[in-house]
């Protein structure tokens, strides 16, 4: 008995060399997705080369396959990717056997944003040729990405500028060594002795420089957010200063950017792609819905947008209703159809026997918990811009107040308060007026009614059945790029180099869900697309 024999020795010449196409299995991915580039436009891409100076230049097609392919393949670094080139046949296949360094990838990765903003479009644009992308239902939603950023490696702004004043002194004391050492007699220095001093001087001179840098730039990005209103980061990261620490989606902090996605729900594809430095993802609903219909060039938005509950604040309900767009989000604000409070006339008091059930909740009154009864347990009269209480009293328009919230958001709210006469001889006083207040006051926001209507329509088990389609289309773009493409941190830093690195993963995610369309929905016209891919 023997082991079996290699079938070819290494160093054994070949009389009949095998082509390369014939090591690639004919309905290998590598050659669907090389047929679907090959049909779309590179006319954006090549108009950057000169081809009329210097070597022939790598077609861009071929470049920006081999960084889509890579995605797919869970290889994403450039130097991983020139490994790639020299020995996986299906990289080599898809070259053409060229070899292409890895500063060619990477200096490609991060330019061509405008050319590859029109490929992903394009790529969109085949999906509805074939009928599959209609633009009509989109799930919006947000992840979170680490920073190419130390998990600890951020400082407040107090120690930054603290770090400023040490290294400046730092460094003006090594440059005053420096200069001494340059001037002093080599032989009274004892010649090599003073060589390795001065040589020691220079490289930690270096590296004081190379820290102020980071801290001017990190102090630069609080400056440049303090001037735009945004709000201030309580710690900033030293190595990408754009990033925010966050909440992981794993939990923990850690410097992050948060990707978004307006994802197609016919097709699963993407649909609008972006990255924002923070976590206010509800300021970018809008702003996603527009770059859609501007992108595919559609005479109206979609009708309808699906999206978690962060996104039904008052300013996207109202953006949404003037654009007649049908938002399905779920909204912290209960609705109950059966509250005593919705009388036909507000003006009269609440039933006796009905009170006990008008709406309640806890406050704090002098350090306990008491039950008091909540706004919705007043009625609002546009007729009049009054609320009612559930004695059927006035709470009249008192002013207005600004508050501050989260991300540097103004709201106005305009406030309505009872009369003294009418809170302090009512037989609800102790379950209306908290604290040592005389009487109660309510405060209303600019699209309150908006927002009660939404919540009412989301009360409805029609909606939420519509509602159930957000989850595996919204949210499958997200697992799919973390987990089958390895994404779960950036290679790139800085927010623009992050959002060009982003699309990169989403062109490759829609590619992926192109070649999975097509080869489960093999229509005529598709079937000769896939079977135009294999080898004769």
């Amino acid at each position: 008995m023997e082991w079996a024999k290699a079938p070819e020795v290494r160093d054994q010449m070949v009389l009949f060399p095998q082509r390369l196409d014939d090591v690639i299995p004919i309905d290998h991915n590598v050659r669907l997705m090389d047929d679907i580039l090959s049909r779309l436009d590179w006319s954006k891409w090549e108009a950057a080369y000169d081809l009329r100076r210097g070597q022939p230049p790598i077609p861009p097609r071929v470049i920006a396959s081999v960084i889509l392919y890579g995605n797919l393949t869970r290889i994403r670094s450039s130097r991983k990717l020139e490994e790639a080139l020299q020995i996986r046949l299906d990289f080599r296949w898809l070259v053409e056997g060229r070899t292409i360094d890895h500063t060619t990838i990477s200096n490609f990765r991060r330019s061509n944003a405008d050319a590859l903003r029109d490929t992903f479009v394009q790529m969109g644009m085949l999906a509805r040729q074939l009928g599959w992308m209609t633009l009509e239902v989109l799930a919006f939603d947000g992840t979170r990405v680490r920073a190419s950023n130390r998990r600890r490696g951020s400082r407040t702004p107090d120690e930054l500028r603290k770090m400023k004043e040490e290294l400046a002194a730092k460094f003006k004391e090594l440059e005053a060594k420096a200069a001494a050492a340059d001037s002093a007699d080599e032989e009274v220095l004892g010649g090599t002795d003073n060589e390795t001093q001065t040589d020691e001087l220079k490289h930690e001179l270096a590296d004081v420089r190379r820290r102020r840098a980071r801290v001017d730039a990190a102090l630069a990005e609080l400056d440049r957010a303090e001037k735009a209103g945004e709000t201030i980061p309580s710690r900033v990261p030293m190595t990408d200063v754009q990033s925010r620490v966050t909440p992981n989606k794993e939990g923990g902090f850690a410097p992050n950017f948060t990707p978004l996605a307006a994802v197609d729900v016919a097709s699963g594809m993407i649909a609008a792609p972006d990255v924002i430095a923070g976590t206010d993802e509800d300021k970018h609903l809008i702003a996603a819905i527009e770059s859609v219909q501007k992108q595919f060039g559609l005479a109206a938005p979609p009708s309808t947008v699906l999206a978690d509950g962060m996104m039904s604040s008052g300013e996207n309900l109202s953006e949404c209703q003037a654009r007649g767009i049908d938002l399905y989000s779920p909204i912290a604000m209960e609705i109950d159809p059966d509250n005593p409070a919705l009388r036909s006339d507000p003006t009269q008091p609440v039933p006796a026997e009905l009170i006990d059930r008008l709406p309640t909740g806890s406050v704090k009154r002098n350090g306990k918990k008491v039950t008091q009864f909540t706004k919705q347990a007043f009625v609002y009269n546009k007729e009049h811009d009054c609320y009612y209480c559930p004695q059927g009293k006035m709470l009249s328009f008192s002013g207005t107040s600004t508050e501050t919230r989260a991300g540097g958001t103004k709201i106005e709210r305009r406030r309505f308060k009872a009369t003294d006469a009418d809170c302090q001889g009512c037989p609800l006083l102790v379950m209306c007026v908290a604290g040592q207040a005389k009487q109660r006051t309510l405060s209303r926001e600019p699209h309150e009614e908006v927002r009660a209507a939404h919540a009412r329509k989301m009360a409805t088990d029609a909606a939420q059945e519509i509602y159930a389609g957000r989850r595996h289309p919204g949210e499958r773009p997200f697992a799919v790029i973390k987990q089958t493409f390895g994404a779960r941190s950036f290679l790139l830093r800085g927010l623009k180099n992050v959002q060009q690195e982003w699309r990169w993963l989403t062109s490759s995610f829609n590619l992926d869900r192109l070649m999975s369309l097509m080869r489960s929905r093999a229509g005529p016209e598709v079937a000769n697309l896939v079977a135009h891919s294999h080898p004769p």
